[in-house]
């Protein structure tokens, strides 16, 4: 699997170079997103001012959240899901990441900087080769935070 970034606001999950999934912004300052994964529409939406909590939901009904700690690390619940995965940040340079359950690694996904581009290009790493029924599901939810807190950090920086 591939993570092809289009622009800032579109993604695309590509298996053997067709496109299963894209992530797309609707707006350029919004931090809400959507996507269709095997025929259903997912969309991810701040809860709160602050936006430190999300919704995840498929054809208009809840199926998880997401919150965030002050380090911006996540946790992902699904209601499919007894446990929680966690998103954390692998390097103090805000590239490397890694999603996790029960402390088992699951994908890695580095955002290397491309400056002819002005946007990462998303490097990716499944851990394991057992199947995981959610694993393009937890790339898209992943891919959305790790770009929401590159904007964030461009912001601050600007």
């Amino acid at each position: 699997m591939e993570i092809k970034v289009i622009n800032q606001r579109k993604f695309q999950l590509l298996e053997h170079n067709k496109v299963i999934l894209e992530l797309e912004y609707g707006k350029w300052w919004s931090n809400n997103a959507e996507f269709r994964y095997l025929g259903k529409q997912f969309e991810i939406k701040a809860k709160g001012f602050w936006q430190n909590n999300f919704i995840i939901t498929s054809n208009h009904r809840e199926i998880g959240n997401i919150k965030l700690n002050w380090k911006q690390d996540a946790v992902i619940s699904l209601k499919s899901k007894e446990k929680p995965y966690q998103l954390e940040q692998e390097t103090i340079w805000h590239s490397k990441f890694v999603v996790k359950s029960d402390e088992n690694d699951i994908l890695r996904i580095h955002a290397k900087s491309n400056w002819k581009k002005f946007h990462p290009d998303f490097l990716l790493h499944i851990e394991n080769n057992k199947k995981n029924e959610d694993l393009s599901l937890l790339i898209a939810i992943s891919t959305f935070l790790i770009n929401n807190r590159l904007k964030a950090a461009a912001a601050a920086g600007a």
